[in-house]
Parts: C-alpha cells; structure tokens; sequence
C-alpha cells in the first residue's frame, strides 16, 4: 500500500517541479574528458594548474563562466581510464559559443600567459587530446561547495523511458535533503540530465556528482544509516529508497576523481 500511494505522489508531484524548473533559467555544465598523452602526466598537471587555470579564472571573473573545475582521474586509471582529466565549465544559462582565436588572445593577455595562442595549442595538443564533450543539464544540487583536494564520485546512468519525472522527484525529494542534513560534513550532491550527444548509441543520459572531504569518506560514501535518514523520511526506509530508486534507472559507469584545480569569482 506504501509503495502504491508513493507511486501516486511522485506523478503528482513531479509535475509540480518539472513546471517550476522550467520557470527558472536552467544552469548547464560542459564536460570535456581528456586523454593525456603517455608518459607527459607531470607536465599536464603543471600546464593545467599554471596556465589553463589562470585562463579560466579570467573567464570566470569576466562571466563568461560561473565556475571551473580540473578533474583528475583516481579510479580507474592508466589505460584502463577513459578519461584523465574532465575540465569541467558551469554556466547560468546556456554555454556561449566558443570563443574566436582573437577573443582568446585578449583572454590570456589578461591571464598574464606569454604566449601566442598557436603556442598555446601546441603545447596543449603536445600534452593532451580531446576524447568527448558532454553537456548537462543541472537538475538538483544540495551539500556544501567543492573545495581542491576534495574527490568527486561520478555515476553515469541510463534512465529508463518515461522514468525520467519519476527518477528526478525521488533524488530531489529525498536524496537532495539527505545531503542538505550532512553538508556541514562537506558532503556535497550534484544531478544532471545530459542535454548533447543524444542518441540510441549512449549508454547514459543522466549522472550524478558527489564531493567527499577526505579519500576515507570517498570510499566509505555518505553514511547512509546516519539518524538523519530516519528523521528526515520517517515513511520511507533508506532500503526501500534505493529500490525505488533503482527500478528507475540503470547504472552505466562510476567514476573517482579529486579535484586538482578550480575557479570562482574573485
């Protein structure tokens, strides 16, 4: 009977939230996987910490981005990694365009990088090539602001026709809350649906990023059995969470990641 009448509210009340988002200006995030090339990962990680962070933080400072984050791969790694780094933009809005070679030139005139934007490319290019770009769609975050040296857990799925509206109002409704009563021990929860690529090819269209303080806390993940469960959902179990949950969607992939550098406004 439980399950029955929560089935019911979660239609009703799905809707409720699918309008009201709709009447906010959607935030996005752009996704950029990068392989690193063998044998160079030192100089990556100096290029990205002294260079391609000094560009971003212009273009955060600027508005062109609300933040930026480096991610650097944890597990898997080696050639077992599909992706290094991910290089990761948030937006308040739709991304821009990509910026010209002339708008890029100003850009690292002000970041106080000596080189000419050729230059740039090539030892970009020297280090590193671009595996994929994924745009996504924020659909719920909770949990204090990420912090460098933290880890990020990425979970990739695969949300199953007509589950979406279903899948959103659980997370949101129970999950976002969970993570709002822990935040003060740096936990933080991130939900996204992907906006580009699409397609039947995908084995995902849909993750969710969760920030630890401490490796011991990205391992042992949010402690669930915690009271706060219990008094935040006194009607439900966080057992009969994660089965509903999980009748929702499939999980594809699961990344560790920490985060080796990032920008905010000044």
């Amino acid at each position: 009977m439980m399950f029955r009448n929560v089935t019911r509210l979660f239609f009703l009340a799905s809707a409720c939230v699918l309008v009201a988002a709709a009447q906010d200006q959607p935030a996005y995030v752009r996704d950029l996987c990068i392989k690193v090339a063998p044998g160079k990962g030192a100089e990556y990680t100096a290029f990205v910490r002294d260079v391609v962070a000094k560009r971003m933080q212009v273009r955060v400072d600027e508005g062109q981005a609300a933040w930026w984050l480096a991610l650097s791969s944890v597990v898997p790694a080696g050639t077992a990694a599909m992706c290094d780094y991910h290089l990761v933009w948030g937006f308040n809005g739709l991304p821009p365009e990509a910026a010209t070679p002339e708008q890029d030139a100003v850009e690292m005139t002000k970041a106080g990088i000596n080189i000419t934007v050729p230059q740039y490319e090539a030892m970009r290019d020297s280090l590193s090539s671009l595996v994929n770009v994924d745009i996504w769609r924020m659909r719920g975050d909770a949990g204090s602001a990420p912090e460098k040296g933290q880890y990020v857990r990425l979970t990739y799925y695969e949300v199953k026709p007509g589950q979406q509206a279903t899948w959103m109002y659980l997370e949101n409704t129970r999950w976002k809350p969970f993570i709002e009563s822990v935040k003060n021990d740096g936990f933080g929860w991130h939900l996204h649906t992907l906006s580009m690529p699409v397609g039947n090819y995908l084995h995902y269209n849909a993750m969710t990023a969760e920030t630890y303080p401490t490796w011991a806390a990205a391992i042992q993940g949010v402690p669930a059995a915690s009271t706060a469960w219990s008094k935040l959902h006194p009607d439900m179990t966080i057992a009969d969470f994660v089965r509903l949950v999980g009748s929702t969607r499939e999980r594809y992939r699961e990344d560790l990641l920490r985060i080796a550098a990032m920008t905010r406004p000044k």
